[in-house]
């Protein structure tokens, strides 16, 4: 399937009139684009955004649009799902959105678009935990076989640690994203200092299908482990 060129957004900090000011830039330098045909039929954005300017961003809003073979609109959505959406320069994170695909078979699915936007904000900055990952496949659980993507997040500062939310990334030798999923902690429970915890999920079946009629092959996890923290 053809794939469209991510839009990339620069945004200025501070008046075009102040141009000492540097800017903080997002750049989408990965992604990918699968259709699930299963009850129902979804068009699913997987992307990895990195913040290579030198001031924080915020990811903002995004915006995904799927067209058939005539470049005509399908469907859209511009329900942005981003983790750890506050870059300091360096940094990056993961989003995905999706839209539901009806009145017209998958196969007729042929492009899609995919924007990504951000602006300046400095009300919150991304608590990042220590965070180390594995995949194994065919573990046999309740009498099925799942594959399961695993992190272990260390809290390694000396505080209690709440709310902590964690993206899982499931990626191929070339780095294509395959499967995304996050989980969350509730705000009554932490990590305590020195402490670890190991997250256990999941690849759905209906993406493992997709990926392997696509002749991807799952090579590795990443995961961030975040908390997004209030500045003063």
């Amino acid at each position: 399937m053809k794939k469209t060129i991510a839009i990339v957004l620069c945004l200025l900090l501070g008046l075009l009139a102040a141009p000492a000011l540097a800017a903080g830039k997002l750049d989408v330098s990965q992604e990918n684009f699968m259709v699930i045909d299963s009850y129902w039929t979804y068009g699913y954005a997987y992307a990895r955004i990195d913040n290579v300017g030198d001031k924080p961003i915020m990811i903002n809003a995004g915006i995904l649009e799927i067209f058939d073979a005539n470049g005509d609109a399908i469907t859209s959505s511009d329900y942005l799902n981003p983790y750890a959406e506050f870059l300091q320069p360096g940094e990056y994170t993961y989003a995905n959105i999706y839209a539901e695909i009806t009145d017209v078979a998958a196969a007729d699915v042929a492009d899609y678009s995919l924007t990504i936007t951000g602006k300046s904000d400095k009300d919150y900055a991304t608590l990042r935990l220590p965070v180390t990952t594995d995949y194994i496949e065919g573990v046999e659980e309740w009498y099925s076989t799942y594959n399961y993507m695993y992190a272990t997040v260390t809290n390694d500062t000396d505080q209690p640690i709440y709310d902590v939310t964690v993206v899982l990334v499931l990626l191929d030798a070339d780095g294509n994203i395959l499967y995304m999923i996050d989980a969350s902690m509730y705000t009554d429970k932490a990590i305590m200092p020195g402490s670890s915890i190991q997250i256990k999920e999941f690849v759905n079946q209906d993406f493992i299908a997709w990926y392997q009629a696509q002749g991807l092959t799952p090579a590795s996890v990443d995961a961030i482990a975040f908390v997004n923290v209030p500045q003063e």
